[in-house]
């Protein structure tokens, strides 16, 4: 039975389930980009950081936070943490991106496939599954101290219950007296960690949805999941019973509730859930990884699917740089450029808004997404095996009290550590020190420059064209230009070569300065005047 024969009959199905409502919504949204906030997006990575991950200040420099929001549609709140720190990590083991890659095209194109996971993870939607990741690789949930006290007033409790024949009611007077005030200072703590471990019980189920969707060849983590299904079923039953005290819509909610004024009976299911949930954290990472690794492949294949161009990059132990037709995923409509360095360093030089920084900024964003996604966009690409670090501008901090150039000079001073100690291959550098005088900064830059590129490549821009002629020895040399030709004055395409125009006072001109500013800054610098 398809749409097209009974459309009022698909159309009443969609109106009354919920579960085809929840379904066209997913498929609406499909190849939109994603407006989340991303709430707690980078709790995982934080818990989690490893050595080999985007270090903050690149992550920020190269405006990766925008990025992440843009790629950011995944269901839960584990997706969504999984992938920031899948976009954070760097992992350079090459068939395990080719496995990401694979999977990013399948969900990309098997569209049941991919509604069919998207649905089962519906089933952790709520905002608070973002604190699971406290729960499993954080401080462990709330447990009372002394918790035999806590059993032997639950018994003494109900021995108050079955008193009240014999001695009337201050027995149970006292008892709920002393519960009233337990429940009144426990309550704020637990209430939260209650609700984690909840969302970790959901978690179960929705691993267990997911696992039922059957294997697939290219997506191996749904075998696996069917393969953990017993330790999934054992790990739900040590949080059965606070499931069951927790559940306000039971039937049994009210029984619950006057259990707990009466004997602490919810405390005493939340102690139990804690301490074994505590014991087994390490049985649940591997769940939150594998669900969390499948919302987020689909965000990626969701992103896949609103760019122009990518590719599956390739792996070079040597230092090869090779990026052609690439292109910045935050413009809308951006100009592609290539670039291929062979054991050389590039220098990039150009005039204020003619592109040079979007252009290292593109060369960066794309080693990145290739060592942590898989992915380059590009038509093709070949990575040398490296991290990236990146300046793309220096702080002024009024608080630390740290001018520019000495917050440029401490960032730089590690890069030149890095390089030195191979830690890092790759660098790149905008305009360095440019808040210093001309002639101090053209020796510093082709000292640091010369120093870094002995043993890295680095990329770095500058307008200080004089530096060309100093850095011949491992540097290549690319410029980009204006074009009076096209629509705002510039074509945005880097061009092979040595550069000896400045361009600076041109820019302004085209900005709309008065005639006579213009004249004068050029008669200075011994230019004929602008006809």
């Amino acid at each position: 039975m398809t749409r097209s024969r009974f459309p009022l009959f698909a159309t009443l199905i969609e109106i009354l389930s919920p579960r085809a409502r929840r379904r066209a919504s997913l498929r609406n949204s499909w190849g939109r980009a994603g407006d989340e906030d991303g709430w707690l997006a980078s709790r995982y990575f934080d818990l989690q950081r490893e050595r080999h991950c985007v270090d903050d200040k690149t992550w920020t420099d190269l405006e990766l936070p925008g990025l992440f929001r843009q790629m950011d549609t995944t269901v839960t709140g584990v997706g969504r943490q999984y992938l920031y720190r899948l976009m954070r990590t760097y992992d350079f083991d090459v068939d395990a991106l080719a496995r990401r890659y694979t999977a990013y095209h399948v969900l990309g194109t098997e569209a049941p496939l991919r509604e069919q996971l998207q649905l089962a993870l519906t089933g952790l939607e709520s905002d608070s599954a973002a604190y699971i990741a406290d729960a499993l690789f954080g401080a462990p949930p709330f447990i009372l101290n002394r918790s035999h006290l806590l059993y032997t007033w639950a018994l003494c409790c109900l021995i108050s219950i079955v008193a009240v024949a014999h001695f009337g009611l201050w027995p149970l007077a006292v008892t709920l007296t002393v519960n009233a005030t337990v429940l009144y200072k426990l309550s704020p703590r637990l209430r939260r960690d209650t609700e984690t471990l909840i969302n970790a019980r959901r978690l179960l189920a929705v691993a267990d949805r997911l696992g039922s969707v059957g294997p697939h060849s290219a997506i191996p983590q749904l075998a696996e999941l069917q393969a953990q299904r017993r330790k999934r079923a054992r790990l739900r039953r040590d949080l059965r019973w606070l499931a069951l005290s927790a559940d306000e819509k039971s039937p049994l909610a009210g029984i619950w509730l006057a259990a707990d004024w009466l004997c602490l009976a919810r405390v005493v299911a939340y102690d139990r859930a804690a301490r074994r949930f505590t014991r087994s954290r390490k049985e649940w990472a591997s769940t939150f990884e594998i669900v969390g690794y499948l919302d987020a492949a689909i965000a990626v294949a969701n992103f896949l699917q609103r760019v122009p161009i990518h590719c599956q990059p390739s792996v070079s132990d040597e230092a090869t740089l090779a990026i052609a037709d690439g292109y910045h995923p935050l413009i809308a409509h951006p100009t592609v450029n290539s670039l291929t360095l062979e054991h050389r360093s590039a220098l990039v030089t150009g005039s204020n808004l003619a592109g040079k920084t979007t252009f290292v900024k593109m060369v960066a964003i794309n080693l990145i997404l290739g060592h942590t996604l898989g992915i380059c966009l590009a038509s093709s690409a070949t990575l040398p095996r490296s991290g990236v670090m990146a300046l793309i501008r220096g702080d002024q901090s009024v608080v630390s009290g740290k001018s520019h150039y000495a917050a440029e000079a401490a960032a730089i001073g590690e890069f030149v550590q890095r390089a030195s100690t191979g830690e890092c291959r790759i660098f790149i550098i905008d305009e360095p020190f440019s808040g210093t005088n001309t002639i101090e900064r053209i020796a510093v830059v082709k000292a640091v420059l010369d120093a870094m590129s002995a043993h890295a490549q680095v990329l770095a821009t500058t307008h200080d064209v004089e530096l060309q002629h100093m850095l011949r020895e491992r540097f290549d040399f690319f410029y980009f230009r204006e074009d009076p030709e096209v629509e705002g004055f510039f074509d945005f395409k880097v061009r092979t070569g040595v550069s000896t125009e400045r361009n600076a006072i041109r820019v302004l001109q085209r900005m709309g300065f008065p005639p006579e500013i213009v004249s004068t800054a050029l008669s200075l610098v011994g230019k004929p005047p602008v006809p």
